[in-house]
């Protein structure tokens, strides 16, 4: 039986859970699938004709293809134990945050069971981060219980003000502030005052942060720690709108170091923005992110202001006729699409053939990407990095209106190439844009042979290296060229491949995402960017479903509100389950 026949029997026998955590009668139901899909790779393991790093990789590649939640668990966590087995701890981590995003509720009583059995065996000094997540999670375990033991205490005593501080305290720990500040705010002291002020609509963020780091005070107990990150996540919001004169100013950015060597930021992200109200309220550009991956590799988004324009183009055919659009909130958007580098460093690694490699290599940009892979890429960061994200923002696809709006940084500049809507001379393609007839340049100079055939079939159009050319007036990178790109619409069904923007009834829309009618029967949307022409000339075409995927389609990423949350979608038509419908 093929890997594909394995992998759809694993499906059957357990259908993709959207509800969260597989029980154990689902786990039980498949372990014999999926014990019999990694029997070649163990048994090569066990014969040494493979490592425990290989095999960590198959799991990884098969968990990614799983059609079911308990499967996609199982997988993950004989991955998990070929990392540390393989002794790469670093890639243990990675893997146990994975299951973290991939399985919805996932225990954390569960996940001090999977790391006991490892770290027992290896020492301290070789995995000290495993050891203190080992820690983490069995703090928050307790904390989790203590809660419930409050909670049943306050039922019986429900003007005790001391009980309710204590369990706000305890939600504090396990980082669910929306819970703690309703408690805190029954309670009495200091505390209570902190709650009240952020629970007002017009304090200000440093009078916040400045609160709550009184209230932590100077002992180093874990609570205290938890009120200075706390307070950390306001000043950062405080510096991002420019609301801290001199000397607080100062004050600020030191306690924000402070609180990062205790380790309670998450040191990979630099140089955080948040969108302050005032940023907000004035349609202003927020300042450039820069996120660390690991091992040398960023993702930096760029700011992109609010503003207003006009989406289409006359004469541009049914398809896209103008209509104005406004985008309320600044966001920032990928500098770059999203790289085969960045992908690797929390997705299954994704295989290069000899044209990608020439073309681009790491640094080329991710294909041969379905979907729903964009969109699990997207919610990892959302889960990894969401501490340091306003409020309300996630990492996601943009939507078509958004795609358009930044590739032309709402610019109507008629000698600006990226703004200009058709007719693009050879010149000014050249200065934006790696077309077909740049890639095979590349290719000759490498002596890499190619054949027509491969630009002519999207299934074999490889991408090319991102930020070769001229970026736009915002600082962002191949809106034209290289790779067609998902958005996060989805069209009302599969009539034909171009989704008529005439159909999508956005007369004066603010904020505008499509999500047909069909619901789970709607159709995934990208953006024909691989092609060489002005924005107009470019089509937003249907996918036969959110499982398509051929070698020139990748994504790039924006740091923007919620949307689909905002108007209440559930992504439904994202799911494997969804695509197996069709």
């Amino acid at each position: 039986m093929t890997t594909k026949t394995w992998l759809a029997a694993v499906g059957c026998a357990c259908a993709l859970a959207a509800s969260g955590m597989p029980t154990q009668a689902e786990l039980e139901k498949v372990q014999g699938l999926v014990t019999e899909l990694m029997r070649s790779d163990v048994a090569n393991f066990n014969a040494r004709k493979m490592s425990a790093a290989d095999v960590a990789t198959s799991a990884l590649k098969y968990a990614g293809e799983a059609q079911s939640e308990a499967a996609r668990f199982l997988l993950l966590k004989g991955a998990f134990f070929y990392r540390v087995r393989a002794e790469d701890y670093d890639g243990a981590m990675n893997v146990i945050s994975k299951i973290r995003h991939d399985i919805k509720d996932v225990p954390d009583a569960t996940l001090v069971k999977i790391l006991s059995s490892a770290i027992r065996r290896i020492p301290r000094k070789s995995a000290g981060r495993l050891y203190d997540l080992h820690q983490r999670l069995q703090n928050r375990v307790r904390y989790a219980q203590e809660v419930k033991d409050l909670t049943a205490k306050i039922k019986s005593k429900p003007s005790d003000k001391s009980l309710r501080t204590t369990l706000g305290e305890r939600y504090a720990l396990l980082g669910e502030w929306d819970k703690a500040i309703p408690e805190f705010a029954e309670g009495n002291g200091s505390i209570a005052k902190a709650a009240a002020l952020e629970q007002s609509a017009d304090a200000k963020p440093g009078d916040v942060a400045d609160a709550w780091w009184e209230v932590a005070g100077t002992d180093c107990s874990d609570i205290s720690l938890a009120y200075r990150a706390h307070a950390v996540r306001f000043y950062r919001t405080a510096l991002a709108g420019g609301s801290l004169p001199g000397l607080k100013k100062t004050i600020a950015a030191k306690r924000i170091e402070e609180v990062k060597a205790d380790g309670l930021v998450d040191e990979s992200v630099t140089n955080p923005s948040a969108v302050s109200p005032s940023l907000a309220a004035n349609g202003g550009c927020p300042k450039p992110l820069t996120f660390d991956l690991g091992k040398g590799v960023k993702l930096e988004p760029v700011g992109c202001p609010a503003g207003t324009f006009t989406m289409g183009h006359d004469g541009c055919g049914p398809q896209h006729t103008p209509h104005k659009v406004t985008i309320s909130r600044p966001f920032w958007a990928g500098k770059h699409l999203v790289t085969r580098e960045q992908w690797d460093m929390f997705m299954p690694p994704r295989e290069m053939n000899e044209l990608e490699r020439a073309l681009g290599g790491a640094k080329g940009a991710v294909g041969n990407m379905t979907r729903k892979e964009a969109d699990d890429f997207c919610r990892h960061l959302t889960s990894k990095y969401s501490a340091v994200l306003p409020d309300g923002y996630v990492f996601r696809l943009p939507t078509m209106a958004e795609h358009e709006y930044l590739h032309r940084a709402n610019s109507t500049d008629p000698n600006d190439p990226y703004a200009k809507p058709r007719g693009l001379n050879g010149d000014e393609m050249r200065q934006i844009a790696v077309g077909k007839e740049g890639k095979q340049e590349i290719l000759r100079r490498k002596n890499v042979a190619w054949n027509e055939r491969t630009w002519r079939v999207p299934g074999l159009n490889p991408t090319v290296e991102v930020g070769l050319r001229k970026p736009n007036a915002w600082g962002i990178y191949d809106c034209i060229g290289n790779a067609d790109q998902w958005v996060l619409d989805i069209s009302p069904s599969l009539r034909n491949r171009i989704t008529p923007v005439n159909d999508i009834h956005w007369q004066d829309a603010t904020d505008p995402v499509y999500w047909g009618p069909d619901g789970v029967n709607g159709t995934a949307i990208f953006r024909t960017s691989r092609e060489v022409r002005g924005w107009a000339e470019l089509q937003f075409l249907c996918s036969n479903s959110s499982n398509s995927r051929w070698a020139a389609i990748g994504f790039r990423l924006v740091v923007a509100p919620d949307l689909l949350k905002e108007r209440g979608i559930m992504p439904l038509a994202l799911t494997d389950k969804a695509a197996e419908s069709k």
